[in-house]
C-alpha cells in the first residue's frame, strides 16, 4: 500500500512539472520573460468574444423646431424684401394736412359732372389769407361732403394701389371771375372752377364768364337783392348760398373786353 502511494505522489509531481513547462513555452512563445510582462499583456487583451462590445448608434440630426435655431452656417433669412419705387405724386398727395390752401381750380372741361383740375399734382401750399388760395383743405383720406362750394381731389397711385384724398373748400375772392351755365333768366355757377376775366370761348356746358362783386357774411333770407352795393344799384346780380350757408356769393355776367 505504501509503494502505491509513492507513485501516486511521483505521478502527481511530474505532472505538475509537465503542465509548467506547458507554460513557460507558451510564454516565451508570447515573448513574455518575466510575471510584470505578463500582466502587462492580460491587461491590454481585448475582452472575450463572449462579451460583445457596447452598440454605439450614428449620431443622429435633428431640425430645431425655433425658427430662431440655426444648424451651422446655414441662412433661412432668405432675401431682403425689396423697397418699392416711390410714388412723387403720392407724396406730394401726401405731405398736403388740412387747413392748407392751394393755388387749384376746376378749369370746366370736365362739365358739370365731373372737375378738371387745373394741375396734375397738389402744388405747394399757399397763404390762406392770401389772393392765391383758391381752396382750402379741410380734411384727408375721409368722406368729404360734396355741396355748394365744396368738393375733393383723389389719387390712387399705380405703384402701392393706395388712395389719398384731400377733401376741399372753394375760397372766392371779389374781382375774380368763375364760369356760368345760362338757361334763360337762371344762371348755374361752376363754384370750383376760375377763369380769366376776359371775354373768350369757354367750355362746353359753360356759356358764361361770371364777375365776382363780393363775398359776404349772409344774414338771414339772404337773396340778390343783399347784393346791391350802392341805393339804387340797378345791377343784375345772381345769388348762392356757400360755405353750408353761411357765406353769399354775389355775381354779374362779366361785361369786359
Amino acid at each position: 500500500m505504501a509503494g502505491a502511494s509513492s507513485d501516486h505522489s511521483t505521478a502527481k509531481l511530474w505532472a505538475l512539472i509537465g503542465g509548467i513547462a506547458s507554460v513557460l513555452s507558451i510564454l516565451t512563445w508570447l515573448g513574455v520573460s518575466n510575471a510584470a510582462e505578463l500582466k502587462d499583456l492580460l491587461a491590454d487583451s481585448p475582452p472575450s468574444s463572449s462579451s460583445p462590445a457596447p452598440y454605439t448608434s450614428s449620431p443622429t440630426v435633428h431640425t430645431p423646431d425655433s425658427p430662431g435655431i440655426s444648424e451651422g452656417n446655414t441662412d433661412d433669412s432668405g432675401p431682403e424684401p425689396s423697397t418699392p419705387t416711390p410714388d412723387p405724386t403720392e407724396e406730394a398727395f401726401k405731405a398736403i394736412s388740412a387747413g392748407d390752401c392751394l393755388a387749384v381750380h376746376d378749369t370746366g372741361r370736365g362739365g358739370t359732372t365731373s372737375i378738371d383740375w387745373n394741375v396734375d399734382v397738389p402744388p405747394d401750399p399757399v397763404s390762406c389769407a392770401g389772393e392765391q388760395a383758391q381752396v382750402q383743405v379741410t380734411a384727408t383720406d375721409t368722406a368729404c361732403p360734396t355741396s355748394y362750394g365744396k368738393s375733393y381731389w383723389s389719387y390712387q397711385s399705380a405703384t402701392t394701389g393706395n388712395t389719398t384724398k384731400l377733401c376741399l373748400t372753394r375760397v372766392y375772392h371779389a374781382d375774380y371771375c368763375l364760369l356760368g351755365q345760362q338757361s334763360g333768366d337762371s344762371i348755374s355757377l361752376g363754384l370750383m372752377t376760375a377763369v380769366a376775366c376776359r371775354r373768350e370761348p369757354v367750355p362746353v356746358p359753360y356759356n358764361q364768364i361770371m364777375h365776382i362783386t363780393g363775398v359776404y357774411r349772409a344774414p338771414a333770407g339772404a337773396n340778390a337783392n343783399n347784393c346791391r352795393r350802392v341805393a339804387g344799384d340797378q345791377t343784375r346780380y345772381w345769388a348762392t348760398l356757400v360755405d353750408d350757408g353761411a357765406m353769399l356769393l354775389c355775381t354779374t355776367i362779366y361785361q369786359g373786353g
